[in-house]
């Protein structure tokens, strides 16, 4: 796609430097041309301009964007076509860190800051799931963290790109079936098992991983090939993280176990639960926000979200 850069968008986006680009999809940055405004652009790769499944995927997250109202779920300002007939979806950009890049500097995380994250993304999930979509691809990079003017953190979840919605068509349903969406190291084992029903137990799990990293600073399962690590998730249950992270307590050890129980029916019974048994463990809510904001690196040259693309791998 590099004959996108440096054009004007159907007269409307000023195209930039591609900052994105996976298995399917690229991202180019832009600005509206009306009034400067810093937009990002999503679009397939050529290989892919006529893949139906994709370009509908492409077209859902506008579909989220649209129908879930919740100031963590990151704007789509427009949609369209390019000359190939290739969709593309113009989104707001948003600057921050995101989590696995605070990782990767932190090491682990505090228990209290760890929790207050997985409350955010617990609340988003909650919205989302209420509207009938399971986002299937929870994972540090898709969570990105900001400080706005006043110090107070922002919590983003991004990438709804893979996501299972209720009023999916049954044909997609049946072409999903023996195919894992979402990234490995992080699905659930309804989801490493290729099966494409599943609800919002899964995105719960998916969080688990996510607290369970944080905390430990590994990831609970792991293995030597993609295969091996989808039928550890399957057939093994998930470490203890009071075994890892000595802070944990042994309260809050059961609480993860199960956000990681491998039997969907142990696991919270939806987001709002699980946020509301979180929120036993951190008793100063607003300071340790504003402590964890404080330590972002959200310069603009340090730290930007990119929208990222379809994770999938055969089962």
């Amino acid at each position: 796609r590099s004959e996108l850069r440096g054009t004007v968008l159907d007269g409307r986006y000023d195209l930039g430097a591609c900052i994105g680009v996976g298995g399917t999809g690229i991202v180019f940055e832009g600005e509206r041309v009306s009034d400067g405004h810093s937009i990002v652009v999503k679009t397939l790769r050529p290989i892919y301009a006529n893949h139906p499944d994709l370009g509908r995927r492409l077209r859902r997250e506008v579909e989220v964007a649209r129908n879930v109202h919740h100031p963590s779920v990151v704007k789509v300002l427009d949609e369209g076509t390019l000359s190939d007939a290739t969709p593309y979806v113009v989104m707001e950009r948003i600057r921050g860190e995101a989590m696995n890049r605070l990782l990767r500097r932190m090491g682990t995380l505090g228990v209290a800051e760890t929790l207050i994250i997985a409350m955010r993304v617990a609340d988003v999930l909650h919205t989302a799931h209420a509207k009938g979509y399971i986002h299937r691809d929870v994972k540090p990079e898709h969570i990105i963290l900001d400080r706005d003017s006043k110090g107070d953190l922002r919590v983003y979840l991004l990438d709804f790109g893979v996501c299972a919605s209720d009023t999916a068509p049954e044909d997609e349903r049946r072409r999903e079936r023996g195919r894992v969406f979402g990234t490995p190291s992080y699905v659930s084992p309804e989801q490493a098992s290729g099966d494409p029903d599943v609800d919002g137990r899964a995105d719960i799990f998916g969080l688990g991983i996510v607290v369970f990293e944080a905390l430990a600073g590994r990831m609970p399962f792991s293995g030597s090939t993609v295969t091996n690590l989808l039928r550890r998730i399957i057939r093994e249950d998930a470490p203890r993280v009071g075994l890892a992270c000595p802070r944990v307590s042994r309260d809050l050890d059961s609480v993860v176990a199960r956000m990681l129980a491998r039997d969907k029916s142990y696991r919270f019974p939806n987001a709002r639960a699980l946020s509301r048994a979180l929120g036993m463990y951190v008793p100063d809510r607003t300071r340790i926000e504003r402590s964890l904001a404080a330590q972002l690196h959200v310069g603009k040259r340090q730290a930007e979200s990119v929208p990222t693309v379809e994770q999938t791998a055969a089962a």
